[in-house]
């Protein structure tokens, strides 16, 4: 049996959500870094919430990580089929929950008897081959 992998790509609302939040980011820690120098040449205060991440710098810190968080878990969504021979037992990306194992084994069990004698083949093989 072949096991394989490889990179899945998100749907474009949830790449367009990962920006948006990665914006929210880099737009943070603009913010904590420059917000007195902008607000200074503005001629204007800065507010109170740029004086509160500058007192508090581990929450301003912990505001940051929380985003990028936020967008890892947006990557994140744990996408993968379960194929046999080319036909798919299982598809998370279709059905957004993870396989049942008696539903997988028996339409791999279904999958194994449509091709031609392969399921008696392998009923002579040990368990480590199949």
């Amino acid at each position: 049996m072949k096991i394989e992998g490889g990179p899945y790509t998100p749907p474009v609302s949830v790449q367009y959500a990962i920006r948006a939040v990665r914006a929210a980011q880099m737009s943070a820690a603009g913010f904590y870094f420059f917000g007195e120098q902008i607000f200074g040449k503005l001629g204007r205060r800065p507010p109170q919430l740029l004086v509160q991440m500058q007192e508090n710098k581990l929450l301003a810190a912990g505001a940051v990580y929380g985003l990028d968080v936020v967008a890892q878990t947006f990557k994140s969504i744990n996408a993968f089929e379960i194929t046999y021979n080319g036909q798919i037992l299982h598809s998370k990306l279709a059905t957004g929950a993870f396989p049942d194992p008696a539903a997988v084994a028996a339409k791999l069990k279904e999958a194994k008897t449509d091709n031609d004698g392969v399921a008696q083949e392998d009923q002579h093989r040990p368990r480590d081959e199949l």
